[in-house]
């Protein structure tokens, strides 16, 4: 397939000054661009909706050509390349998704879309590296907006809980995605309830474990040992545990 030929005739696509092999195209709110690898067999696409900055696209773009061969060798739906910066963005983290996750091309051209990596720029504190083909789904469709530049960060957390008092409870064995602010909700209402508790993940794999015991009451739980704590300290824990988890325990 001539990659080349396929990408340049996007419609209105221009290439991109003092860039080989890359080009810029636009399409009602969006804004598109794409660089070939350096073996010209993989586009690498990223997709603006909104505010756009063309300095950060060159900057995404260059920085995981640099890092290709990381992507296309793979075998992980979303690969992620920490240590990307960009004067005036506090992106520190760029994301590749193969055509197992992303639709980009599927419906007009499935040759293409096989040999397309869509990137966009993220937050290391987003992704664990060893997302499932369908967390990877969950984050670059649902919970990321990756196609927005305006976004906060969503800190990577995985989660199960059940409540005896709210009697709301997680489906099934396994922790599932979820936002900081659900496991925040979850651990203020442990305190009381008898027999409930909220086990989470952060992004490094380490595992906690808040619960509250018949006669114990509230107390928290990891590799290193169990410890009683209040409603405030959990909180503060979790928080730190999400956000910092190079720091936590």
């Amino acid at each position: 397939m001539d990659l080349t030929a396929k990408v340049s005739a996007q419609p209105d696509a221009a290439p991109i000054e003092d860039l080989p092999d890359a080009w810029h195209w636009s399409r009602v709110i969006f804004n598109f661009d794409a660089i070939l690898t350096p073996d010209r067999q993989h586009a690498l696409e990223m997709r603006v909706m909104g505010r756009y900055d063309p300095a950060l696209a060159r900057a995404v773009l260059q920085f995981a050509r640099k890092r290709s061969e990381q992507i296309v060798s793979s075998d992980r739906p979303l690969v992620v390349l920490g240590g990307f910066t960009c004067p005036g963005w506090l992106f520190d983290t760029v994301a590749a998704v193969g055509p197992s996750v992303h639709d980009n091309h599927a419906q007009d051209d499935p040759g293409l879309h096989q040999r397309t990596w869509t990137l966009f720029p993220g937050y290391r504190c987003e992704f664990s590296g060893t997302e499932t083909e369908d967390e990877a789904v969950d984050l670059f469709r649902r919970t990321l907006q990756p196609t927005k530049l305006d976004r906060a960060p969503v800190p990577f957390v995985k989660m199960r809980y059940d409540n005896t008092r709210t009697k709301s409870r997680s489906v099934g064995p396994d922790r599932g995605l979820a936002s900081l602010s659900v496991l925040l909700n979850e651990l203020s209402l442990l305190d009381g309830a008898a027999g409930s508790w909220v086990e989470w993940e952060n992004r490094l794999g380490t595992v906690l474990k808040a619960e509250t015991g018949p006669t114990t009451g509230l107390s928290l739980s990891s590799a290193t040992g169990t410890q009683k704590v209040t409603t405030e300290e959990l909180l503060r824990l979790a928080e730190q545990s999400v956000l910092h988890a190079d720091e936590s325990t």
